[in-house]
């Protein structure tokens, strides 16, 4: 019994492992069949996104996850002003 959940943890560890690609939270992401959307999201900067895409059949695009919202307002101090 114990043979069997060793394997059986063993092979659920190797599918956790390699079940998908390592994804970084970086401004710019490859684009392409190979990786899917948002794709591989590990560059810095633009223009080392096009130098690791050349060549390929992909493309550069902002990673979505980093996409910047538009701050909150900021709290007034005081009293309440009513926008409008």
């Amino acid at each position: 019994m114990r043979k069997a959940q060793f394997v059986l943890g063993t092979m659920v560890l190797v599918w956790l492992a390699g079940g998908s690609p390592a994804r970084a939270d970086y401004p710019w992401c490859i684009q392409d069949s190979e990786f899917g959307y948002p794709g591989d999201c590990s560059y810095y900067t633009r223009e080392q996104c096009q130098v690791s895409a050349s060549g390929r059949k992909g493309f550069c695009g902002p990673n979505p996850a980093m996409v910047t919202r538009p701050p909150p307002p900021t709290p007034l101090r005081g009293r309440y002003i009513p926008p409008g």
